[in-house]
């Protein structure tokens, strides 16, 4: 992978934005901007836009002979660039408004790229609006949701295990859902070398695109700003272990949606190391999707889904289809330590949003 020719990030308040835009521009949220057409390109590509967010990586990060930066506004992010270096320091957490051409870069060179930006033509259109405010905090994400084209330019944070480490520039990162690169992006704050393949860690940054072929929904990268974005061991659970003297099963008792990604909460608990098995069946008695099968410790081993990173049944089978609106049964199955056994069951009521 060829030297990135311009690079950026930020993070933008949430809320519409109702502010006045720069003479010409279109006042434009960056979820706008980040929206994308069949070939992964912005719909808003040439429009003069304006926006307001919040630096998540200042100027000076990636790239430091131009003005480059990201900024994100709710769960969007989005590339700035400007070719002039910044005369004022903008910092973490800064809240700033940019007016710039949209446009989707890819290197002349490599033919890398389809990076969704702002072209700033002159640092003037970059404009502090206030400053002193506590550091963003990332999205936690699986790493199969930070490989997509929803998350380009986004702020997150993932854990898993290191596949392959060439100790420069690139480590892959895995987990059960896939895996990504991470990219040093040439940073000199930043050294890959203490990692090993097998080693667990938690990594921050922002998801960057160098696709190199159309449609472009591929290519993704996760780039850390500072060597304390990289952290040994996974995301500790600082929940208090539960236990229960028998099968113990909490659900909603409302329909749930999983075709506009809805999630359907499941609460559990079981004696400490018994055998907890979970399964989602339909009402002929068949198997749909396999949840829990391990032994308990006081913690949820359910799945988690979404940006809420809700534990529960996302509505799919064991093949990850969506399952058909209707009633499925959740039956929890304990065998505790002296060969006792119990049950728990709830049903689970799927149905489906009107489009």
């Amino acid at each position: 992978m060829g030297p990135r020719i311009r690079r950026g990030i930020a993070s933008i308040a949430a809320g519409a934005c109702v502010f006045a835009a720069a003479a010409g521009a279109r006042a434009v949220t960056v979820c706008d901007i980040q929206a994308y057409n069949a070939i992964g390109f912005s719909p808003l590509v040439g429009q003069l836009v304006t926006v307001r967010g919040q630096i998540t990586v200042p100027p000076g990060i990636f790239q430091p002979q131009y003005s480059s930066m990201y900024v994100q506004q709710g769960d969007c992010g989005v590339n700035v660039f400007c070719y002039t270096p910044l005369g004022s320091v903008l910092a973490l957490g800064d809240s700033v408004q940019v007016t710039g051409v949209v446009e989707e870069y890819v290197s002349p060179g490599s033919g890398a790229g389809a990076t969704t930006e702002i072209f700033c033509d002159s640092v003037d259109r970059i404009v502090l609006l206030s400053t002193g405010h506590p550091e963003p905090q990332p999205t936690l994400l699986y790493i199969d949701e930070i490989a997509r084209e929803s998350s380009e330019g986004r702020f997150v944070r993932t854990y898993g295990i290191v596949l392959e480490n060439d100790l420069n520039n690139t480590m892959y990162l895995g987990d059960n859902t896939g895996y990504v690169q991470v990219f040093r992006n040439f940073n000199d704050n930043i050294t890959f070398a203490p990692y090993r393949s097998g080693d667990t860690l938690t990594v921050t940054g922002v998801v960057l695109q160098y696709d190199r072929t159309s449609p472009y929904f591929d290519g993704y990268e996760l780039v850390p700003r500072y060597q304390s974005d990289i952290v040994e061991g996974g995301i500790p659970d600082t929940t208090a272990p539960v236990y229960a003297p028998k099968a113990e099963l909490s659900v909603e008792s409302k329909p749930f949606y999983p075709d506009v990604g809805e999630v359907f909460p499941i609460g559990y608990a079981a004696p400490d190391r018994s055998r907890t098995v979970m399964t989602v069946y339909d009402l002929q008695g068949r198997v749909v999707r396999s949840l829990v099968d391990c032994e308990y410790n006081g913690r949820s081993a359910l799945p988690q889904f979404g940006r809420e990173r809700i534990r529960g049944w996302d509505g799919r089978d064991d093949l990850r289809r969506l399952v058909v609106p209707g009633v499925y049964i959740v039956r929890f199955e304990i065998t505790e330590e002296d060969g006792s056994a119990g049950v728990a069951t709830a049903p689970a009521v799927v149905g489906a949003k009107l489009r």
